[in-house]
């Protein structure tokens, strides 16, 4: 999976045109106001996100090409393997606690999808974490990115296994930034963004 995620990867991150980078930051506006406390930005990316989170918040990151350019920036992104770790957070500092995690556009580049949230969700869980914002695309989304391997979407991420296994129970699911699901058939840049939170 490296091979998929090279310094490329990170030139198509940081080189979005002058556009595309002020409307985006109305989708990262709105991902930051569901956060609170100090924030787990897991699968960071250049770090887009992270600069807009709460002190004391920090992202996990596997393609190490963005890794480095975080560095650059002054970002605190670590280089993260969850396959390797089985998703159990274990590259954190011992005792290092968060209020809120962020996973967006991070699931679907997975084979296995809901297997990773749950085990994400509980890891996080003991880390303190008791609010997580997962984001995904829509189907056009989708299909615009060849690294994409499952295409997730509100069934997928309803289903009774999560508050069953995990204790995570969605506060909060909708479309961005039109709440039509149909939106994201046709509009590349059209996301579901759904809230869990932990009692």
């Amino acid at each position: 999976m490296n091979d998929q995620y090279d310094s490329s990867y990170t030139s198509y991150q940081v080189n979005r045109g002058r556009i595309r980078k002020r409307v985006r930051q109305l989708y990262l506006e709105k991902a930051a106001s569901w956060t609170r406390g100090a924030t787990l930005d897991f699968g960071c990316g250049v770090g887009e996100l992270l600069r807009r989170l709460p002190s004391g918040s920090m992202g996990l990151e596997y393609n190490q090409a963005t890794v480095s350019h975080c560095h650059h920036e002054g970002l605190p992104v670590i280089w993260y393997d969850g396959f390797a770790d089985d998703w159990a957070l274990t590259a954190l500092e011992p005792g290092r606690r968060f209020e809120s995690m962020v996973i967006s556009h991070v699931l679907e580049h997975l084979e296995e999808p809901l297997e990773v949230l749950l085990k994400l969700l509980r890891s996080g869980r003991a880390r303190g974490i008791r609010r997580v914002l997962v984001i995904v695309p829509g189907r056009a989304g989708f299909r615009i990115d060849h690294t994409h391997r499952t295409f997730v979407d509100l069934g997928l991420l309803s289903t009774e296994r999560i508050p069953t296994e995990t204790g995570f129970r969605s506060i909060h699911a909708a479309y961005f930034p039109l709440n039509l699901r149909r939106v994201g058939d046709w509009f590349p840049h059209h996301e579901l963004q759904m809230v869990f939170e932990h009692p």
